[in-house]
């Protein structure tokens, strides 16, 4: 899917034209949006209403990524493919916190195409875009295609296509949630043991936690004594500080 499935050629001008307005594209993204510790994009820009979502890629930042463990940056002219995979994958979850709290999710990808009509090398602007397909729910998962475009912002010309199939569905701890105010009240012990090696998730990180609304034994012993905090469970069960508003 590009923007001319889904865009007039009229829209097509004034998404490129707002794009270029942007001026999110030169502020980095938060690790919470992007789900890394090395945000590599900015903030994301997102075209009116429509499921089109676009942020500039910060090179420099990127670079330091070196999948072959040899340096302290990477030096090869051009992006491995694990470059475009790290782009993409901060671009998805950034974007799609646009419409739902992606944090809360578990997602799995699969892959479909990658047409790179030339290699993407460290000397220009460079951008990249995804547009999201609602494929509605297959079985107890939500299917979802993403389509990645990659531009030369010099020129906006295009230099690669990906598409990925995702399939969704509630993290463990939000399907225990779910079953609490569904009544299953057996679920808490299940839920208990979650937050306690979440709780060990927490402590080996190297970057730990810096603003965790409730502690591991505040969230244990108001769910023994019959409350389910959910906002503080939300927060708990991510590995991110929520950019303050």
């Amino acid at each position: 899917m590009k923007v001319e499935d889904i865009l007039s050629k009229t829209e097509i001008e004034e998404y490129h034209e707002e794009w270029g307005n942007f001026n999110g594209k030169y502020k980095p993204n938060s690790c919470y949006n992007v789900h890394s510790g090395i945000p590599v994009i900015s903030e994301v820009y997102r075209f009116k209403d429509k499921p089109v979502f676009r942020a500039h890629v910060f090179q420099k930042k990127l670079r330091k990524f070196n999948p072959y463990f040899i340096s302290k940056k990477y030096f090869h002219p051009f992006w491995h493919v694990q470059h475009y995979f790290m782009v993409m994958e901060q671009l998805y979850h950034a974007g799609a916190n646009k419409l739902r709290d992606n944090s809360q999710l578990i997602v799995k990808d699969v892959p479909e195409r990658f047409k790179l009509r030339k290699p993407i090398f460290w000397d220009k602007p460079t951008s990249v875009e995804l547009i999201l397909e609602n494929l509605g729910e297959k079985g107890a998962y939500h299917q979802e295609r993403i389509c990645f475009t990659f531009y030369d912002d010099r020129k906006e010309r295009n230099i690669s296509e990906v598409d990925v199939m995702t399939f969704y569905q509630p993290r463990a701890y939000v399907r225990d949630i779910i079953d609490l105010s569904g009544g299953k009240q057996e679920v808490r012990e299940r839920l208990i043991r979650k937050i306690q090696h979440q709780a060990i998730g927490h402590r080996e990180m190297t970057k730990s936690r810096a603003q965790i609304i409730s502690s591991e034994n505040e969230l244990i012993k108001r769910l023994k004594s019959g409350q389910t905090p959910e906002a503080e469970l939300h927060d708990f069960f991510s590995f991110w500080d929520k950019p303050q508003s």
